[in-house]
């Protein structure tokens, strides 16, 4: 059980950062914690995640309680048109049925400057308000993969061993001079640098991962690792991702990046 302390102090938390992001002109949104869905009308990636859900069904509705933000709020303004371009939110998720409160924004039609912008206001209610920095980013990009393998290794056997990091199963399957064996036996703070080598710069996914480099160095945070291995947990996301780790509260970590399905947009989420 929490105790008065920090109950009193994460609800705090939670009011800054609303008002930090009012103040930034982000439309603050509030959504119910269960939400009503239809078995005709869930996408693929919905029925993924009903394995992974808290639901339940009466009169022939399905109630599910929400697991994330940006899947809800994705569900909702896909079937509503959105007012605002970019939102703000705070309240309870449920996963591995445990109850957490998450902090986030989604922006909708970001240009890449409006998605840097949107992080350093988000860095900068974690130096004021929770008065912590960011120890290191992992850096990614959905669509990598298809730049690093071939479709027709694009299967579920290689995918999980490039998960796994097993370079020993990898250098029998794709031959030890493969890029994505040079990557993986690379210090990951050195691997973006080696992917402008083993590649032409001025490839989209290339640019991406490096303009968001040298903006987090702008920044200040300098300890940045690629990491070629995660496989996209929804159809959606397709572009940048980053999970940035804490200094002071290691467990804490802010996550997110960019997608785009019935929607387009970059999302930012926090766990307090």
């Amino acid at each position: 059980m929490t105790n008065s302390t920090t109950l009193i102090a994460n609800k705090e938390k939670e009011i800054a950062f609303l008002k930090h992001f009012e103040a930034t002109n982000f439309e603050l949104v509030d959504f119910s914690f269960i939400e009503s869905l239809k078995w005709p009308t869930l996408t693929q990636d919905d029925l993924h995640q009903m394995t992974e859900r808290s639901f339940w069904q009466h009169n022939h509705q399905i109630f599910a309680l929400r697991n994330d933000f940006t899947d809800q709020l994705l569900r909702y303004y896909s079937q509503y048109p959105a007012d605002y371009d970019k939102v703000a939110y705070s309240g309870p998720i449920i996963r591995d049925n445990i109850v957490n409160t998450q902090l986030g924004i989604e922006h909708y039609n970001p240009t890449v400057t409006q998605m840097q912008h949107d992080f350093s206001v988000f860095y900068d209610f974690i130096k004021t308000t929770l008065d912590d920095d960011i120890d290191f980013i992992i850096l990614g990009h959905y669509q990598l993969i298809d730049l690093l393998l071939e479709q027709q290794y694009q299967d579920d056997t290689t995918l999980k061993y490039i998960q796994e990091r097993n370079i020993s199963a990898l250098s029998q399957l794709l031959g030890t001079a493969h890029p994505i064996i040079q990557l993986l036996t690379t210090n990951t703070t050195e691997q973006l640098n080696l992917l402008t080598q083993l590649y032409t710069p001025d490839h989209t996914t290339i640019q991406a991962l490096t303009r968001w480099e040298q903006y987090f160095k702008s920044l200040g945070v300098n300890n940045i690792h690629l990491d070629i291995t995660p496989q996209p947990p929804r159809s959606y996301y397709k572009g940048a991702f980053m999970s940035c780790t804490l200094q002071r509260n290691k467990e804490q970590q802010l996550t997110g990046g960019y997608y785009k399905g019935t929607l387009e947009g970059f999302g930012l989420g926090f766990i307090l």
